[in-house]
């Protein structure tokens, strides 16, 4: 795969799969523009990439759940590198909650990062993926079970499944492909998210792996290989697909 010369966002790259998609990226002679909330991960992640070909990324440290911001990641990186071939959209949390939470607080902010923030991305890139003929992958969950506390992630899961597919068959005609890849469990910054201890961090997820039928947490760097594929020009007609690697969880 060869990506010289194309232009990449990345959101949520500054730590998990969107740190790893980021770095194969660049290995792979993309120029990139890094979108994420922590300053120090993220300025690591850019001086991996640029130590890769040499091409330094632009870095953007934003929230995305502000409209503006979005709008801004796009037109920032347009004037930077004057083009948009691939949207990679990363950025997400889970965090637990159920009907007895009689607050919205926590359902609003799985709905603006994990729902919102791709649709609202997609749409500003548009124009200039149009003119690129690009590729847009978005990152989220593997269709398992629904567990108790995370009824509002798995919601916006299957939503982000319909965006996907009703997705590209709208930007079909523009040539802009549309394409999901979803993980498993993945050794990312989630536990974190749920409030693990860094000391307690193995230890749940060696417990975890028995809840999977290959017994294995997934690494990013797999998910990120999948995630470039899926972005490349190597399938013109992989449109509208969910890619899945869960070791099998899915299958029960």
């Amino acid at each position: 795969m060869d990506f010289t010369g194309k232009i990449a966002i990345v959101t949520g790259a500054s730590s998990g799969i969107g740190a790893a998609t980021a770095k194969l990226l660049s290995q792979h002679g993309a120029t990139l523009a890094l979108v994420g909330r922590n300053e120090e991960r993220l300025l690591d992640v850019a001086k991996q990439c640029a130590a890769a070909k040499g091409i330094q990324p632009l870095c953007l440290l934003l929230d995305l759940t502000i409209d503006v911001n979005c709008d801004e990641v796009v037109k920032k990186t347009v004037q930077t590198f004057k083009r948009i071939d691939v949207l990679i959209n990363c950025a997400g949390k889970a965090s637990v909650t159920s009907l007895y939470d009689t607050t919205m607080e926590i359902f609003d902010e799985l709905i603006a990062l994990n729902l919102r923030v791709p649709y609202k991305m997609t749409q500003a890139s548009i124009p200039h993926l149009k003119k690129t003929k690009g590729s847009i992958v978005n990152v989220f969950g593997t269709p398992t079970k629904v567990r108790p506390g995370f009824l509002p992630f798995a919601m916006i899961r299957d939503a982000l499944e319909r965006f996907t597919k009703a997705g590209a068959l709208e930007l079909l005609d523009e040539g802009i492909r549309m394409n999901a890849v979803r993980p498993g469990i993945t050794r990312t910054k989630l536990l974190s998210n749920l409030n693990v201890a860094d000391e307690y961090m193995d230890h749940t997820y060696d417990n975890i792996s028995k809840t999977v039928p290959n017994k294995k947490i997934i690494e990013p760097d797999e998910i990120a290989r999948m995630v470039v594929y899926a972005a490349s020009d190597m399938f013109p007609n992989l449109i509208g697909s969910s890619l899945i690697i869960d070791g099998a969880a899915s299958a029960y």
